[in-house]
């Protein structure tokens, strides 16, 4: 099916169709949602290889995630694609394996691929990287994790405030030996969940001694080690929250080696919702953000400011608690 043809069976001209695609804020949402419609029942596509020829643009989203082994980078990358399809737009998608050179060597791939705008789950690359890539242009979304770059959109969570709903839930069942695992001090959200899960503790007058904060990498193996050590300590924790997925599962194996019992000897409280978690025997109780929303509203971002530059916004969503049963109350 050619442009032609869809334009013909909507009673449309061709030209409403590519604005639909290319300035969607010109055309009505009503109009945008027929196209988006027929485009969908009919498969047709955009030819974006004359279009590029056209523009010089390439009508491809950059999306830098960084780890794409983790389940929620492959859950934003299936998220950010379905959302950039329904605008004509292809999605490259880098990983940066959580590495500072990886990302500073797919931010210049993208830029010599004429990507028309780029989505950063960034790893922590130089700020300087960052402010050159900024400089080309190039118009940026950050999601998930903030850089420090100044005048950039961003999509987040209120990790500070997902950080006090763990404390919270914990401290309404009793503990008071409360530990976590947070993931690197580098990372915007890692550093806010830390900071609120210790307000949280403060404010209900305790302190939360040195040695029942673990700091993991946000993989599996980092948690599994921290989990070991605070488990031998002297006086170890009666609760546990654990600020990622990844690091959760390996906290939970070394809790199954040492045949620490959850939730009779140790509540804990993971990170994100994925699948597994409610299948645990006990079924996980986590903290969750709405991954989904996220991602495509950091496309929507990005898609505006190919169209208004200027157009810089932040956006906040808020994290959820699902009780399950890995907490439990407790007596001391």
């Amino acid at each position: 099916m050619t442009l032609k043809d869809l334009a013909k069976d909507l009673d449309l001209s061709p030209s409403t169709i590519s604005r639909a695609l290319s300035r969607p804020n010109m055309v009505t949402p009503r109009t945008r949602a027929r196209i988006r419609a027929a485009i969908e029942e009919t498969g047709f596509r955009p030819n974006v290889v004359a279009q590029s020829l056209r523009t010089n643009k390439t009508r491809t989203v950059g999306l830098l995630v960084a780890d794409i082994s983790n389940w929620f980078f492959g859950l934003i990358v299936e998220s950010v694609e379905d959302a950039a399809r329904l605008h004509g737009y292809s999605v490259l998608v880098c990983n940066a394996k959580e590495e500072r050179r990886r990302e500073e060597k797919a931010l210049e791939l993208l830029t010599a691929r004429k990507v028309s705008g780029v989505i950063n789950c960034s790893t922590g690359a130089s700020i300087d990287s960052l402010r050159a890539f900024q400089r080309r242009g190039i118009p940026l979304v950050e999601l998930d994790r903030r850089s420090g770059l100044d005048h950039v959109s961003t999509v987040m969570l209120d990790n500070e405030r997902a950080g006090r709903l763990a404390a919270r839930h914990l401290l309404q069942l009793g503990h008071r030996r409360v530990a976590t695992i947070a993931g690197p001090g580098h990372l915007s959200n890692s550093k806010a969940r830390l900071h609120g899960f210790i307000q949280e503790m403060t404010e209900a007058g305790l302190s939360l001694p040195k040695h029942y904060i673990e700091i993991g990498d946000y993989r599996d193996e980092s948690g599994f080690r921290a989990a070991s050590r605070l488990i031998v300590l002297k006086e170890p924790p009666t609760a546990l929250f654990v600020a990622n997925s990844e690091m959760t599962l390996g906290a939970l194996t070394a809790l199954r080696e040492r045949q620490v019992n959850v939730p009779r000897d140790l509540s804990i409280v993971g990170f994100d919702d994925p699948l597994w978690a409610r299948h645990l025997d006990p079924a996980l109780t986590v903290v969750t953000q709405p991954i989904v929303e996220m991602a495509k509203m950091a496309t929507g971002l990005l898609l505006s400011l190919l169209q208004d530059s200027e157009g810089v916004r932040s956006e906040i969503l808020p994290p959820d608690l699902m009780i399950r049963q890995s907490t439990a109350q407790w007596a001391d």
